[in-house]
Protein backbone atom coordinates (compact mmCIF):
# COMPACT_ATOMS: atom_id res chain seq x y z
CA UNK A 1 0.00 0.00 0.00
CA UNK A 2 1.19 3.42 -1.18
CA UNK A 3 2.30 5.62 2.02
CA UNK A 4 0.01 8.89 2.83
CA UNK A 5 -0.68 10.80 5.81
CA UNK A 6 -3.24 8.50 7.27
CA UNK A 7 -1.12 5.04 6.97
CA UNK A 8 2.26 7.30 7.94
CA UNK A 9 1.70 6.16 11.06
CA UNK A 10 2.84 2.33 10.39
CA UNK A 11 6.41 3.51 9.05
CA UNK A 12 7.03 5.59 11.97
CA UNK A 13 6.09 3.32 14.78
CA UNK A 14 9.72 2.80 15.35
CA UNK A 15 9.92 5.67 16.79
CA UNK A 16 8.27 4.71 19.55
CA UNK A 17 6.22 7.57 22.24
CA UNK A 18 7.05 9.97 19.68
CA UNK A 19 5.58 8.45 16.95
CA UNK A 20 2.02 8.01 19.30
CA UNK A 21 2.55 11.74 20.31
CA UNK A 22 2.93 12.75 16.32
CA UNK A 23 -0.39 10.78 15.74
CA UNK A 24 -2.41 12.20 18.74
CA UNK A 25 -1.29 15.64 17.14
CA UNK A 26 -2.57 14.30 13.33
CA UNK A 27 -6.37 13.20 15.32
CA UNK A 28 -6.47 16.29 17.06
CA UNK A 29 -6.34 18.52 14.12
CA UNK A 30 -9.36 16.84 12.44
CA UNK A 31 -11.61 16.73 15.45
CA UNK A 32 -10.42 20.48 16.82
CA UNK A 33 -13.95 22.91 16.71
CA UNK A 34 -12.49 26.11 14.58
CA UNK A 35 -12.45 24.79 11.11
CA UNK A 36 -14.48 22.08 9.81
CA UNK A 37 -12.84 18.83 8.78
CA UNK A 38 -14.57 18.64 5.58
CA UNK A 39 -12.48 22.29 4.62
CA UNK A 40 -9.31 20.96 6.31
CA UNK A 41 -10.28 17.67 3.98
CA UNK A 42 -10.10 20.01 1.13
CA UNK A 43 -7.11 21.89 2.13
CA UNK A 44 -5.49 18.26 2.34
CA UNK A 45 -6.12 17.63 -0.85
CA UNK A 46 -5.28 20.74 -2.40
CA UNK A 47 -1.37 20.36 -1.00
CA UNK A 48 -1.61 16.78 -2.19
CA UNK A 49 -2.45 18.38 -5.56
CA UNK A 50 0.13 20.93 -5.18
CA UNK A 51 3.00 18.19 -4.63
CA UNK A 52 1.98 16.03 -6.97
CA UNK A 53 1.50 13.15 -4.02
CA UNK A 54 -0.76 10.49 -5.96
CA UNK A 55 -1.12 8.36 -3.27
CA UNK A 56 -2.49 11.50 -0.77
CA UNK A 57 -4.93 12.66 -3.78
CA UNK A 58 -6.92 8.93 -3.48
CA UNK A 59 -6.85 8.78 0.47
CA UNK A 60 -10.48 10.06 1.47
CA UNK A 61 -10.13 10.97 5.14
CA UNK A 62 -12.69 9.08 7.39
CA UNK A 63 -15.14 12.42 8.16
CA UNK A 64 -18.42 12.59 9.85
CA UNK A 65 -19.56 14.40 6.72
CA UNK A 66 -17.95 13.66 4.10
CA UNK A 67 -16.78 15.42 1.01
CA UNK A 68 -18.39 14.53 -2.25
CA UNK A 69 -16.29 13.03 -4.54
CA UNK A 70 -17.95 15.30 -7.32
CA UNK A 71 -16.56 18.23 -5.35
CA UNK A 72 -13.39 16.55 -4.49
CA UNK A 73 -12.68 15.84 -9.04
CA UNK A 74 -13.15 19.60 -9.25
CA UNK A 75 -10.87 20.77 -6.77
CA UNK A 76 -8.17 18.15 -8.13
CA UNK A 77 -9.07 19.26 -11.31
CA UNK A 78 -8.11 22.97 -10.15
CA UNK A 79 -11.50 24.09 -10.86
CA UNK A 80 -13.06 24.89 -7.43
CA UNK A 81 -12.52 28.88 -7.65
CA UNK A 82 -15.75 28.71 -10.04
CA UNK A 83 -17.76 25.72 -9.29
CA UNK A 84 -20.34 27.04 -7.21
CA UNK A 85 -20.46 23.83 -5.11
CA UNK A 86 -17.54 26.08 -3.19
CA UNK A 87 -18.65 27.79 -0.28
CA UNK A 88 -16.80 31.17 0.31
CA UNK A 89 -15.19 29.69 3.56
CA UNK A 90 -14.03 26.97 1.12
CA UNK A 91 -12.70 29.05 -1.96
CA UNK A 92 -10.99 31.92 1.04
CA UNK A 93 -9.39 28.41 3.30
CA UNK A 94 -7.95 27.06 -0.99
CA UNK A 95 -6.84 29.84 -1.61
CA UNK A 96 -5.17 30.47 1.94
CA UNK A 97 -3.44 27.39 0.93
CA UNK A 98 -1.94 27.51 -2.36
CA UNK A 99 -0.54 30.87 -0.89
CA UNK A 100 0.87 28.71 2.11
CA UNK A 101 2.16 26.54 -0.17
CA UNK A 102 4.43 29.12 -2.52
CA UNK A 103 5.51 30.97 0.60
CA UNK A 104 3.75 31.01 4.34
CA UNK A 105 5.73 34.47 4.60
CA UNK A 106 4.51 35.97 1.30
CA UNK A 107 0.71 35.34 2.12
CA UNK A 108 -1.39 38.74 0.89
CA UNK A 109 -3.25 40.60 4.07
CA UNK A 110 -6.34 40.02 2.33
CA UNK A 111 -6.05 36.46 1.45
CA UNK A 112 -5.61 35.87 5.38
CA UNK A 113 -8.42 38.39 6.08
CA UNK A 114 -10.50 36.27 4.25
CA UNK A 115 -10.02 33.34 6.07
CA UNK A 116 -10.61 35.23 9.35
CA UNK A 117 -13.64 36.56 8.04
CA UNK A 118 -15.14 33.21 7.42
CA UNK A 119 -13.26 30.95 10.24
CA UNK A 120 -12.17 34.05 12.55
CA UNK A 121 -9.53 34.33 14.34
CA UNK A 122 -9.38 31.30 16.45
CA UNK A 123 -10.31 29.37 12.84
CA UNK A 124 -7.34 31.30 11.30
CA UNK A 125 -4.85 30.14 13.66
CA UNK A 126 -6.20 26.61 13.67
CA UNK A 127 -5.74 26.77 9.52
CA UNK A 128 -1.79 27.71 9.87
CA UNK A 129 -0.85 25.07 12.05
CA UNK A 130 -3.27 22.49 10.49
CA UNK A 131 -1.86 23.24 6.98
CA UNK A 132 1.48 23.03 8.69
CA UNK A 133 0.88 19.83 9.88
CA UNK A 134 -0.54 18.33 6.91
CA UNK A 135 2.02 19.63 4.77
CA UNK A 136 4.71 18.17 6.76
CA UNK A 137 2.64 14.65 6.90
CA UNK A 138 2.69 14.61 3.07
CA UNK A 139 6.14 15.45 2.56
CA UNK A 140 7.16 12.93 5.01
CA UNK A 141 4.99 10.80 3.03
CA UNK A 142 6.46 11.49 -0.27
CA UNK A 143 9.67 10.70 1.51
CA UNK A 144 8.62 7.07 1.95
CA UNK A 145 6.91 6.47 -1.39
CA UNK A 146 10.45 7.63 -2.97
CA UNK A 147 12.46 4.48 -0.71
CA UNK A 148 10.12 2.30 -2.18
CA UNK A 149 9.96 3.16 -5.80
Amino acid sequence: MPVNSANLIDQLTAAGDAAASFEEVWQAIWKQPHVPAPILELCRLNLARLHRARAEMALRMPLEHAVGEDKIQSLLGQEWMIDGRFSDAERAALNFTEWYHVDPQSIPDEVAGAVIQHLGQSGFVALIEALGFIDGRIRMALIYCAMED
